[in-house]
């Protein structure tokens, strides 16, 4: 359920995770990618695809991401994994003004903190037509390929921009991604998606809130700071 919309007065650094957050996951964009991780890992590894979606999970749940599970078990080079899964049709997702609306209200610095690649976020976000609000898109290579709940990227992120944890909100549609960020002191936001892999973590303390639209939510965020600040 979504809870009262609060001011954040005190954020001055917002956080965003990419895929099922700045668009909603029920235009389903990461069945595309599932395919293709799929597909890549049938390729890779010569499996056939019953086998190969079997590794694929595994790696998921063992090592946070498929890409961290081919590197670490198989070697694999990460980049032509990158390219080949995030090759995919963006027309799904339409345009929502309101977010882009919200995010240009919003005052402070905005970051799109992510398991995939800047390349995609740049496609995902000028298709969104929101681009230009987010100073930096930190994805998987800048992390240096430790995924999300990892801690060190998110202390990587923190210290390349001067980011005070007190004053900043992370929004995620994975639970367990939040966790680290409540643990040094950011606010959380999550943007629940539907697929029953991702709900690990969702009970505790290090969720503070719960949103079912975030651009919508955000404008209620903007609206509430006006009407404070009035």
């Amino acid at each position: 359920m979504m809870d009262k919309t609060p001011t954040l007065d005190h954020v001055e650094y917002w956080i965003f995770d990419l895929d099922n957050t700045l668009y909603a996951a029920k235009h389903d964009l990461f069945a595309q990618i599932d395919q293709k991780m799929g597909e890549f890992v049938a390729e890779f590894l010569d499996l056939d695809p019953v086998e190969a979606k079997r590794v694929q999970k595994s790696f998921f749940h063992e090592h946070g991401t498929t890409l961290n599970g081919m590197m670490r078990v198989h070697g694999m080079e990460p980049a032509p994994f990158l390219d080949y899964v995030h090759d995919i049709d963006l027309s799904p997702i339409p345009p929502d003004p309101t977010l882009a609306e919200a995010l240009d209200a919003l005052p402070g610095r905005k970051f799109i903190f992510t398991n995939a690649s800047s390349g995609h976020a740049d496609r995902v976000t000028r298709h969104l037509g929101i681009r230009h609000h987010f100073e930096d898109l930190f994805d998987i290579i800048e992390s240096d390929y430790l995924p999300k709940p990892q801690l060190p990227p998110y202390e990587k992120l923190l210290a390349r921009h001067g980011i005070e944890p007190k004053a900043a909100a992370m929004f995620e549609d994975i639970p367990r991604n939040l966790a680290p960020a409540a643990a040094l002191g950011m606010t959380t936001v999550l943007v629940p998606n539907p697929y029953a892999w991702s709900r690990d973590g969702t009970a505790g303390e290090h969720i503070h809130h719960v949103v079912d639209d975030l651009g919508e939510w955000l404008a209620g965020v903007v609206r509430a700071r006006a009407s404070n600040a009035g």
